[in-house]
Parts: C-alpha cells; sequence; structure tokens
C-alpha cells in the first residue's frame, strides 16, 4: 500500500495524488507536519521514515514534488 493509498483509507476517499498535492498546498500542510492532523496520526512512521531518507536529506526544488514523492513511497505502519 502506497502512502497516497493509505491516505484516502484513513479519510475514505479516492483522491488523486495531485488532489492530494493541491490539499496539503491550501491547508499548508508539510509532509514532516502530516502526522500532526489527527486523521492521519497513524502515518507518523511513514512521515518519520521519509524525513530522515537520503531522499528527502538531498532535498526539493519545490514541496509538490516532495509530496509526489511522499504520495508514492510504500506505507509504513
Amino acid at each position: 500500500m502506497t502512502n497516497l493509498e493509505k491516505m484516502n483509507q484513513l479519510v475514505g476517499s479516492d483522491s488523486s495524488k495531485e488532489q492530494v498535492v493541491k490539499w496539503a498546498y491550501m491547508n499548508r500542510v508539510h509532509v514532516g507536519e502530516l502526522a500532526l492532523e489527527k486523521e492521519f496520526e497513524s502515518m507518523f512512521n511513514s512521515v518519520e521514515e521519509f524525513c530522515n531518507s537520503q531522499t528527502y536529506v538531498d532535498g526539493f526544488t519545490d514541496e509538490s514534488e516532495m509530496w509526489r514523492t511522499f504520495l508514492d513511497r510504500v506505507f509504513i505502519a
């Protein structure tokens, strides 16, 4: 299961990756803060692993790219 699939499961949605990226931008939710949102608390391990990954450390040119990469990764329970 990807992080996108898990997010959709948690809120009973079928949102596309681009819809989630837009949601995050409009609500000013940074990937590193996702688990602070009540409905996404169970994603703490996925967020933590991503933020500690070399991919994250190497940096991103923009927040949307970061979100797309995170959403494609495997969910970690």
